[in-house]
Parts: structure tokens; C-alpha cells; sequence
């Protein structure tokens, strides 16, 4: 095969287009190179985000993982245009890995080929935005984004605050950023998504959602709110709470679905939801949830999610660890949210030395193990509304991940 044509990396390598050509406007193949592969017949659908007046694809990269330039050229292929990256992947590498891949693509400056993608970074630093971005351009090798974020918001204020608005406002004037949001991975994410929506400039929002979410009427009028305003909705770690089941009770096994597929289906049904961000890491992954973004959620796919929602719900933290923090005693300081998290990430995703770095990278008194050892999980469990074991969980944390 390789003597009739190039593979998706050697053609990223040689700076040929790659798939259809449609994300490489304005380069030329060099003579004798092989033709571009042909398009799939599925290919991921595009929509209006919000009122930004840019379609994206209803799929996006997340690129939290080690990237890989195969896998995003088949997304390219597929019909990805959406890139969602931030300064703390990799430590920048997330971003220098796309600025490369983007090069090579002729995806630079204001170039045709550059106008087709949706590019987003992020920063944790909220009253550095400005610097922050100056950064992640020079990483990714760009003269502007299309959207910046404030990373991982957790003050419902900032939305609304006047000296994030200057900041955005500024960014904007200079051509560096077209738009402006955040992203917000647990609590108080209504509260968050309400200030957006009482707010005048926030554009895209990016935040946890899936079908464990579904009951929440706060959230459902919150989301609402967002959507009537014309704010651009993400939805991000989609994957059912990450859980997995035994054979015998997996509704999805049983069904012969995969859970995986149906996940995303099951929140790309929510027509409020413009994008659906993933990390997809092999080929296989782009194929899968390509097809599932492209074809409508089945009976049997809505009726196995309720029930899987139903048996794994006790088992998901949902970020609101002031409430068990308050009941631990000694476990006051330690961050549960993010611990369990990240144990999710070592259990369920497979990324157990990512798991541990991100656990590293917590405060001493966030991550410290007498703490863990001394808390009173057992009060924590009864203070948490949805009786996550967390005496379990915790201990799990301390072993797995210290």
C-alpha cells in the first residue's frame, strides 16, 4: 500500500493536504504525490455557535493528550474544524503540537485555510489573560484565536466582573482573540452559566455535561437562559460519568451498543449544545465518534443511558465537595472534586501517569495524605446528597494516586 500512497502522517510530514484538501487551501501537492484519500460518507455535522456567526463542527478535538498528527488528520477528514486546547496540556505542548500541525497545513495568519478552523486555548491565570494569551499564540504559532477562555472558572462573579470585560474588550480590539468564555467543570456551574447569561460578553461557554445532568431543572433553565441569549454551548466530558459496569449489568453489553457512542448521541440530542469536545486519541476514536455525532440516538441507546445513569449515579462526584469537606474534620482542606477527578481519569480514562501528575500538581494541603488518612469519610458520606461512597473513593485516592 505505502508504494501507491502516502499515509495520513507522511502526508502531514510532507506538507501535502490532507484529507479532501478543505483545510489546506492554497498549498500545492507536490508532483507525483498521492491523490488525497476520498471523504467518508459520514462526515461530522456543522452548525452556527451561538451568534459568533462561525460554524463548527459538532465534534471537537480536546487536546489534553499526547497529540497525535494521524489522528488529527483523519479529523480533518472527517470534517473537524474545532481545536480545544489550553497553556496547562502538557505544559504547553497540547499548543505547540497543534501550532505544528497547523504550520504544516498552511493554517496560519489570516490564510484561507486558517478562516476554516475554530481554534480555542485557555488559562487558569483569570486576571492575566492578556499575557496568558500572548503565550499560547506564540506556542501555537498563531496571530489570533478564536476563542480564549478563563480555564476552569469556579466564581460565579467573573462573568460579570468589569475588569474581565476590559481584559476580553481589549484582546478583541487587538485581533488576537475574535471572542471570549470560559469553561467550568463542576460546581457552581448554573450559577456560572446564569452570570453568563446576565452578562454582555460572554460569547462561547464550555462545561460538564451529560445524562447524570438531565434532572436538574436549575440547570435545564440555566442552560435555557444561555441558549436564548445566543451564547455558544460545549458540552465536555460527555462520557456517562466515566463508570464502568460488570458484563452481566451493562445495559449497553446487553443491548450490544456501544456505551461510548451513545453517550455522545445522547447529549448531541440536546439541540442547545452546539459542539460536543473529546479526547480522541486514536484513529479509532475519531471513526467511532464521528459516526456517533453523525446519526440520531436510537430507542435502545435513550432507554440503556437511563438505566446505566440510574445504576452508576451514587458512584460520580458532581464538584460540590463543600459540603463533605465541612463533614470530613480533618479532610477540610483536601480538594475532593478534583481528586476524584482525577481518579476517574486513572480508573476509567486509562491515563493513570496523568492522573498522578495532575494530583501532584495540587496545593500540599489539597493533596495531603494525613489529611486523606484522618478525614471522616464516613460524616463526608452522609453530608454528600448523592451518597458517593467516598470513605472508598478517598481511600482509593491516597492509593492510587499519591
Amino acid at each position: 500500500m505505502k508504494d501507491k500512497a502516502l499515509t495520513r502522517r507522511e502526508a502531514l510530514a510532507s506538507g501535502i493536504a490532507v484529507g479532501a484538501g478543505t483545510l489546506a487551501v492554497g498549498m500545492e501537492a507536490r508532483a507525483g504525490a498521492a491523490e488525497p484519500p476520498k471523504a467518508d460518507a459520514e462526515k461530522v455535522p456543522m452548525v452556527p455557535l451561538g451568534k459568533t456567526g462561525m460554524k463548527v463542527s459538532r465534534l471537537a478535538f480536546g487536546g489534553s493528550w499526547n497529540i497525535d498528527p494521524e489522528v488529527i488528520a483523519l479529523g480533518f477528514e472527517k470534517g473537524i474544524n474545532y481545536i480545544d486546547t489550553a497553556e496547562t496540556y502538557r505544559g504547553g505542548q497540547s499548543e505547540r503540537s497543534f501550532g505544528e500541525i497547523l504550520k504544516t497545513i498552511g493554517a496560519t495568519g489570516h490564510s484561507a485555510a486558517r478562516k476554516k478552523l475554530w481554534i480555542v486555548s485557555k488559562t487558569h491565570a483569570h486576571r492575566q489573560l492578556e499575557a496568558k494569551l500572548d503565550g499560547s499564540l506564540e506556542r501555537m504559532q498563531q496571530d489570533y484565536v478564536d476563542c480564549f477562555y478563563m480555564h476552569q472558572i469556579q466564581d460565579p462573579k467573573l462573568p460579570t466582573d468589569p475588569e474581565i470585560k476590559a481584559m476580553a474588550t481589549r484582546m478583541k480590539k487587538a485581533g488576537k482573540a475574535r471572542f471570549f468564555g470560559f469553561s467550568c467543570h463542576d460546581a457552581p456551574v448554573v450559577e456560572c452559566l446564569n452570570a453568563a447569561a446576565d452578562s454582555d460578553f460572554i460569547d462561547v461557554i464550555m462545561f460538564r455535561y451529560d445524562c447524570h445532568y438531565y434532572k436538574r431543572d436549575d440547570l435545564m433553565k440555566a442552560i435555557d437562559r444561555c441558549s436564548k441569549k445566543g451564547i455558544g454551548l460545549v458540552a465536555m466530558k460527555t462520557q456517562v460519568g466515566g463508570m464502568t459496569l460488570p458484563d452481566k449489568f451493562d445495559p449497553f453489553k446487553q443491548r450490544g451498543l456501544n456505551q461510548h457512542q451513545a453517550a455522545i448521541k445522547a447529549v448531541a440530542a440536546d439541540e442547545r449544545i452546539h459542539s460536543v469536545c473529546s479526547e480522541m486519541t486514536t484513529v479509532d476514536h475519531i471513526q467511532q465518534n464521528a459516526a456517533a455525532i453523525a446519526s440520531k440516538l436510537s430507542v435502545a441507546e435513550a432507554d440503556a443511558i437511563r438505566e446505566h445513569a440510574q445504576l452508576v449515579s451514587h458512584l460520580w462526584c458532581r464538584g460540590c465537595d463543600s459540603l463533605c469537606r465541612a463533614a470530613s474534620g480533618s479532610g477540610a482542606t483536601v480538594a475532593v472534586a478534583d481528586s476524584l477527578r482525577f481518579l476517574m481519569y486513572h480508573d476509567h480514562y486509562g491515563k493513570r501517569e496523568h492522573a498522578r501528575e495532575l494530583f501532584a500538581q495540587l496545593p500540599a494541603e489539597q493533596r495531603d495524605l494525613t489529611a486523606i488518612a484522618e478525614g471522616d469519610w464516613a460524616s463526608a458520606e452522609r453530608a454528600c446528597p448523592f451518597e458517593v461512597p467516598l470513605a472508598k473513593l478517598m481511600a482509593r485516592v491516597k492509593e492510587r494516586l499519591a
